[in-house]
């Protein structure tokens, strides 16, 4: 037979179990809400800051240039530059998403799809056409 003290701490260990149970899985879906939350931000964030600059350098004329700092999250799958447009394709959800933006310039060049921190170079050239390159 168990005692009353023997009990009570039974009982303290059952109602910890149960919390426990119950809260795990509301962390874990926290958790991975925010991680999406900031991974749609950063893509936002990195395609919106390289076509205003972009449009920035357009606006200045042939040998302007600018260097921006963007970080990419993991799951990039394509970047497109060209046709007055910047593209960024990611996995998102499972899924694959467009983040991309319209610039006044016309614009090449290419960027890393890999994860991290990147410092990016757009150049004005002399035959009217903004580049976007990584920095070197």
């Amino acid at each position: 037979m168990i005692s009353k003290r023997g009990q009570a701490g039974v009982e303290y260990i059952v109602l910890v179990g149960i919390l426990l149970v119950f809260l795990i899985p509301i962390v874990y879906y926290a958790l991975d809400q925010s991680n999406f939350m900031i991974k749609i931000s950063q893509l936002e964030n990195a395609v919106r800051r390289v076509s205003k600059a972009a449009d920035a350098v357009h606006a200045f004329g042939p040998g302007a240039q600018d260097i921006v700092t963007i970080t990419l999250p993991q799951g990039v799958e394509s970047v497109a530059i060209g046709n007055n447009s910047i593209s960024f394709k990611a996995g998102v959800l499972g899924g694959i998403s467009d983040f991309d933006m319209q610039t006044a310039a016309n614009v090449t060049g290419s960027m890393p799809l890999g994860p991290g921190t990147f410092r990016i170079q757009i150049l004005y050239l002399a035959d009217g056409v903004v580049n976007i390159s990584l920095k070197p």
